[in-house]
């Protein structure tokens, strides 16, 4: 069985809990009915605290101490009470208050554990930090180099796009190895009035996209704590990425070179403390909305269902729009089909609702399904107009 607990990694090495399901008998579990959960209280302890964390110099020094003193905890009790849920209940739909502050904990435990890392690349001192007043020069030049090494990569096509799609200044000030021709390019759609990428949008698309930074989690993360319990904190301190990131994936979605449309596949964790609260949000019939983009393939067979072990189903949005992302992504993940779709309403549908070549082939394979576009309707929703939902 998998390892049923938060697979973030704190600053501090923790020793794993155990990957098998022990019913623990110390202590009868709290209930809503009576009186609050040792959980919810630690939770609630945590973000009235976090609700009054000021940016400024000593931010870093903040978070830390905010993680070193609820995230374990936190981390052990959102445990403690998935171990004590009988095996039925483990990823069967539950949007029960249990459940949703199960949920939280699990969300507030990995926000606490990725923010101090983000805060080591991004030194957030004031809020409405741009990117480059907040990225160190060390993780600057990193992203850099790893965007060097993916533009060589590229096909001469993908140069010319992304070249159509970058200030050319910004170009000169990456110093890629950009042909004359591309050059001219650029020049040509910015002479045009066509919206470019600057180099904090470029910046921000590179490191959400990389594969090892981590920042993309930072983003997610902290959006998702602000969509289930309405705490933006974190989100603020992430603004200085996510703010040009979504100014970049607006201004793609308008190229014909980086727009999809068609079937895009996920894989989504649920052996998880919030995996049945997740669950219970994408039932057939229900509408949600994601509170940041979210990425997925275009290959079914690469979905993280399928390629990783921590994604035990598939999510599989039979009509889906997005920016294909591989000319961003660094070296080792290019070849994995990137799209990143805009936080738009989902349509969830019962199996039956589905078209037989959109069906996953592999029937033994828990999948649901959902498409982007409303049933019975060909109007989209403009990005822009997308709002995140508090579930």
């Amino acid at each position: 069985m998998l390892n049923k607990v938060c697979s973030k990694v704190s600053r501090y090495s923790r020793a794993p809990l155990s990957n098998i399901k022990t019913h623990q008998t110390q202590r009868p579990l709290n209930t809503f009915e009576n009186q609050k959960s040792k959980l919810s209280q630690l939770t609630d302890a945590c973000l009235a605290e976090l609700r009054k964390v000021e940016l400024n110099a000593s931010l870093w020094t903040t978070m830390c101490a905010l993680e070193d003193k609820y995230r374990a905890d936190i981390h052990d009790e959102v445990a403690y009470e998935y171990q004590t849920l009988p095996d039925d209940r483990l990823i069967s739909p539950d949007d029960s208050p249990p459940a949703k502050a199960r949920a939280l904990g699990f969300q507030l435990a990995c926000g606490l554990a990725i923010t101090p890392k983000f805060l080591m690349h991004y030194g957030v001192t004031t809020m409405g930090m741009t990117l480059e007043a907040a990225i160190s020069s060390k993780h600057k030049t990193y992203l850099i180099e790893t965007f060097n090494d993916t533009f060589t990569a590229l096909q001469h096509s993908d140069q010319l796009a992304m070249a159509g799609v970058v200030q050319p200044e910004v170009l000169v000030r990456l110093g890629l190895p950009v042909s004359k021709e591309a050059m001219n390019f650029s020049t040509a759609k910015n002479n045009e009035g066509n919206p470019q990428l600057s180099m904090d949008q470029l910046l921000a698309m590179i490191d959400y996209c990389n594969s090892s930074s981590d920042m993309f989690n930072a983003v997610n993360e902290s959006l998702r704590i602000w969509q289930v319990c309405g705490v933006d904190k974190l989100s603020s301190i992430t603004s200085c990425l996510s703010t040009p990131l979504n100014q970049a994936l607006n201004i793609l979605i308008k190229h014909d070179a980086f727009f999809y449309r068609g079937p895009l596949y996920k894989g989504i964790a649920m052996y998880n403390a919030a995996g049945s609260f997740r669950l219970s949000k994408m039932q057939p019939g229900m509408k949600y909305t994601s509170p940041h983009w979210s990425s997925a393939t275009l290959l079914e067979s690469r979905n993280y269902s399928l390629t990783k072990q921590d994604r035990q189903l598939q999510l599989t949005i039979c009509d889906a729009e997005g920016v294909r992302a591989h000319m961003f992504n660094d070296v080792s993940s290019i070849r994995e089909g990137e799209v990143i779709m805009p936080p738009k309403p989902l349509y969830f549908l019962s199996q039956s609702e589905v078209e037989g070549d959109k069906l996953n082939p592999r029937r033994n394979h828990p999948t649901i399904y959902c498409t982007m576009m409303p049933k019975q309707s060909d109007t989209p929703v403009k990005p822009k107009e997308a709002h995140a939902v508090r579930v």
